[in-house]
């Protein structure tokens, strides 16, 4: 977007710096650009027809840098305004007000209820809900994931099923949800029986990572490996998925 002299623009423009790349490009000029818009306008200012090279704005950059914003989620409710250094940590982590997404097939919803839209509108097989933070799992080979309800906390978890490791299965969980207070730790443990002479396999102490959205990726540092063996014939397991809330001092 090039940059007009309506304070309308301006503040739009600023919104396209801060969300984008975060630099400002000019012509001999003085007009302004955005560097991601620099790539479409081939690098020929659109006021002037001048080259927009690798000339900076640091003045205008600066400015924006010291512009107060609202919030992505101002309508969902949040009022926050904050600067281009807050901006990304507020929006990523700590924004109450941030929805979250259904991760079943198809679902399209979108908010601040995931744990009632799940519980009222998805009943199928691979949603468990239980009265606190403890669940027997069948776990399908097949299944990428089980969605796990907390009545207790509102909470929703998934035990993720990754087909991703030569010999077996990885399994994890995440949480759809807000992160913990600062002071305090989301924790799960897992427990895999096996039949015959095969021992019980048991992940404990993991952190829960807490996301908004779940696209197919598996967490890399903490994770229970179930070989193929412990696979029935029927091609599932049992699993026992346990999270607790602790404080940082307990542990």
């Amino acid at each position: 977007m090039q940059l007009t002299s309506s304070s309308q623009s301006f503040i739009h423009f600023a919104k396209l710096v801060i969300r984008r790349a975060f630099v400002v490009g000019q012509c001999k000029n003085g007009h302004v650009v955005c560097d991601v818009c620099r790539v479409h306008i081939h690098g020929t200012c659109p006021s002037c027809r001048e080259p927009v090279g690798d000339i900076r704005c640091r003045a205008l950059e600066n400015v924006i840098a010291g512009m107060a914003l609202p919030c992505s989620f101002r309508s969902h409710g949040c009022t926050q305004l904050l600067k281009h250094t807050e901006r990304r940590d507020h929006e990523a982590l700590l924004c109450l007000h941030a929805p979250f997404a259904c991760p079943l097939h198809g679902c399209a919803y979108s908010g601040l209820l995931l744990y009632d839209h799940i519980h009222d509108a998805h009943t199928i097989d691979y949603v468990v809900s239980f009265a606190g933070s403890s669940w027997w799992v069948c776990l399908r080979r097949s299944r990428p994931f089980m969605v796990l309800l907390d009545s207790v906390d509102r909470r929703v978890f998934m035990l993720l099923n990754g087909g991703d490791i030569r010999s077996g299965q990885s399994l994890s969980v995440v949480c759809l949800g807000q992160r913990p207070a600062a002071d305090q730790l989301l924790e799960y443990k897992l427990e895999v029986g096996g039949a015959g002479q095969l021992g019980v396999l048991s992940l404990s102490a993991c952190s829960v990572p807490c996301v908004r959205s779940w696209a197919g990726q598996h967490p890399t540092d903490g994770f229970l490996f179930v070989p193929d063996a412990y696979w029935t014939s029927f091609n599932s397991v049992v699993v026992n998925v346990h999270v607790q809330m602790s404080s940082e001092v307990d542990s």
